[in-house]
């Protein structure tokens, strides 16, 4: 039997296995489609094997470290959540996918990473005190303008907006 891939991820808080998105969508895709990992729920990027999170270990293809790449790796394995599925029930799911990337995933980023009071009471308070020393006094700002750049490719820069104004906005 070939040993079990293994996956490296953020480890959980609030009630959730993982408090990174990404990783979040590995493990979720991952129970769906039965694939067997042997998850390493870590605080430090850097002891996964390619220093970034989420990190699939295979034995065939080396380190895999993003996350559509992760899930393409899990597919030809024969590990497919949609295997089942009609082709328009793919469809469905993949306009779903699809719906969630474009819409609830720049609102998340939004909410941990971008919005000021979150950033600093929750996500980066979370990560300061998660992550050893000394890299938790520049990993998660590092992370912080990571999430920045990939919300503006998604979105633009139409999301950047003066906090004020829209409070003035919302109360009147």
């Amino acid at each position: 039997m070939a040993a079990p891939m293994e996956l490296y991820c953020w480890k959980g808080d609030w009630g959730l296995p993982s408090v990174d998105v990404d990783c979040l969508a590995v493990l979720t895709y991952a129970r769906f489609s039965g694939a067997p990992l042997k998850v390493h729920k870590i605080t430090n990027p850097w002891k996964s094997p390619s220093g970034s999170l989420p990190a699939l270990r295979t034995e065939e293809n080396g380190v895999i470290s993003q996350t559509h790449l992760i899930i393409t790796h899990l597919r030809k394995q024969k590990y497919n959540a949609d295997y089942d599925l009609s082709a328009r029930q793919g469809a469905d799911t993949l306009a779903f996918v699809s719906l969630l990337e474009e819409k609830l995933l720049p609102a998340l980023i939004h909410t941990f990473w971008i919005d000021a009071k979150n950033y600093v009471e929750h996500t980066r308070k979370w990560y300061a005190e998660s992550i050893p020393f000394p890299l938790n006094f520049f990993l998660p700002n590092r992370m912080h303008r990571q999430h920045i750049e990939r919300l503006r490719l998604i979105r633009g820069d139409a999301w950047i907006e003066d906090e004020g104004e829209l409070e003035k906005e919302v109360t009147l």
